[in-house]
């Protein structure tokens, strides 16, 4: 099932099909069917073994974190109350007067977000607050339900909302041309997933993971026990080898992007994906049948256009695996769209997954016809977890550029202590993130506390140390505090544009006098520093 994937990747297609292609083949692979129970041809080895390890690669690093799993699962159950408080520390000894002023404001700044989320009731409160030394500030809290949203200004005691339904009206009243959507989607902010899940990846995995299995001929696919060094420890392993021809490759997109193009239940679900990723009940449906008007005709380009694609050599795709994990897999494919632009992908690589760690070591490269070497880059790590203690190193490098994580972990009980470093360098220039803090995550509360910096060894940036600091709290609450919308309150969505224009001459004086006051506070306070 890869190695389909890569076909549509050495060939440029429009960006929604693409995506459907990527659900369709990808999201398949998560899922084990009852005929791969019953069968166990070379055919149904190799995607049992697909399948497996991609399962084995999500449960072993929910393992790992299953505390933060676990407070993600409280969350959707459950309202809750959480803080994030953002503060920054900066010192360099040779800024100058100006560069002071700024270090010293930043220093003193603090930005805090709380919210309270109950996934139940579905309300929500978003609270936006700021301090400077001993200057609190309110800057506006937003209230959610999945019919309105409401604000609160700090400047006005008037409780501005507009109905879901009047976004539209109201848009318009602001501007005359405005052709977007009717509804700004309010409800969908209280669904768990804005990704492909739910229904749309049930029908793909039922519908599309059965249609390869079936038309993924069965003389493509060889199997073989062989022993084989992984890692320098000598394993058995059984040898599964996909081997499709030109022909075979295109016969299964063609039918592919055929039945694609007449399902009329994944366009269905499409649109709503559609509305989920643009956060809105009505994208508007003019424009909806128009998304999907371009993708059938996407897929009508698709059709043609794969008929005229030169693979020389097919796919070929070989995996090594020990009881349904993999540990080693060369692919290989070669794809152009004349027969003298020949591009070519290859993967090789090995890996294990144990609950000790997982290793790989993989190479991908890239040949084309005008190229006049290989593109090689390599993709090694290496997670080591044992007694609660990780030491865990990544490695991308493509040319002269290296891209490296290392972190270090200890979990202790409910608590985690961790150290991460992302670094990019390209032989002069090698500037380092670092995060690093605590998380402690308990059945009904979690609290936080993180610092990034970032570091350069060479002495190009400043060799001042600025740190970023984040403190998260949450806890189970016992419901969201709405405003009482009888008193006070402006609904913004039935106003026509001159009742706007007359409630923002309002809210501009009282802000300017909010202004006016904050600042002279905020300077009396510099003052005394």
């Amino acid at each position: 099932m890869e190695n389909v994937q890569e076909t549509k990747v050495k060939r440029k297609s429009p960006a929604l099909l693409i995506a459907v292609l990527t659900a369709v083949l990808v999201i398949g692979v998560g899922s084990v069917s009852a005929f791969f129970l019953l069968n166990k041809s070379p055919k149904v080895k190799y995607l049992l073994a697909e399948t497996k390890t991609f399962t084995q690669m999500g449960e072993l690093f929910e393992e790992r974190y299953q505390n933060e799993f676990d407070w993600m699962d409280v969350q959707k159950k459950k309202p809750v109350e959480t803080t994030q408080d953002l503060s920054f520390e900066w010192n360099d000894p040779s800024a100058g007067y100006d560069m002071v002023e700024l270090q010293r404001i930043l220093n003193n700044t603090t930005f805090t977000m709380k919210q309270t989320k109950d996934p139940v009731k579905k309300e929500w409160e978003m609270d936006f607050s700021g301090k400077f030394g001993s200057v609190s500030s309110e800057v506006v809290t937003l209230y959610f339900t999945p019919e309105k949203m409401m604000a609160a200004l700090p400047f006005t005691d008037k409780l501005l909302f507009f109905m879901d339904e009047d976004y539209g009206k109201m848009m318009r009243e602001t501007d005359a041309f405005y052709e977007g959507p009717e509804k700004l989607g309010l409800s969908r902010i209280f669904e768990e997933q804005f990704s492909m899940d739910g229904e749309f990846q049930k029908y793909v995995k039922e519908e599309y993971m059965e249609y390869l299995y079936h038309e993924l001929p069965e003389d493509a696919f060889t199997s073989e026990k062989v022993e084989i060094d992984v890692f320098g420890e000598k394993m058995k392993t059984e040898k599964v080898a996909m081997k499709l021809s030109e022909e075979q490759v295109k016969t299964l997109l063609v039918d592919l992007f055929k039945k694609a193009r007449e399902d009329e239940k994944l366009k269905a679900l499409l649109k709503e994906q559609i509305a989920f990723s643009t956060m809105t009940d009505d994208v508007s449906d003019q424009k909806l049948t128009e998304l999907i008007s371009d993708f059938e005709t996407s897929l009508d380009e698709a059709v043609d256009e794969v008929n005229g694609w030169h693979i020389p050599n097919g796919i070929e795709s070989t995996i090594w695996h020990k009881s349904n994990s993999i540990v080693k897999r060369e692919f290989a494919m070669s794809l152009g769209v004349t027969e003298d632009e020949i591009s070519t992908l290859k993967i090789a690589g090995v890996q294990s997954l144990d609950k000790s760690g997982q290793k790989w070591d993989y190479s991908f490269t890239g040949t084309d016809s005008y190229a006049q070497e290989d593109t090689v880059v390599k993709f090694t790590g290496n997670l080591a977890w044992k007694d609660g203690k990780s030491d865990d190193t990544m490695t991308i490098t493509a040319d002269y550029v290296d891209v490296s994580y290392k972190g270090k972990e200890e979990l202790d009980g409910k608590k985690r202590t961790f150290n991460r470093e992302f670094s990019i360098s390209d032989g002069s220039f090698s500037p380092k993130l670092v995060w690093s803090g605590t998380a402690e995550h308990e059945k009904d509360s979690m609290k936080a506390d993180h610092e990034f910096t970032i570091i350069d060894p060479t002495g190009d940036l400043s060799t001042s140390d600025i740190y970023l600091r984040l403190k998260q709290e949450g806890k189970i609450a016992k419901k969201v505090d709405m405003p009482d919308d009888s008193k006070n309150a402006v609904d913004v969505g039935k106003m026509s544009s001159d009742e706007m224009d007359e409630l923002g001459d309002e809210l501009a004086t009282e802000f300017e006098k909010w202004v006016t006051d904050l600042m002279g506070d905020l300077q009396s306070e510099l003052e005394n520093f």
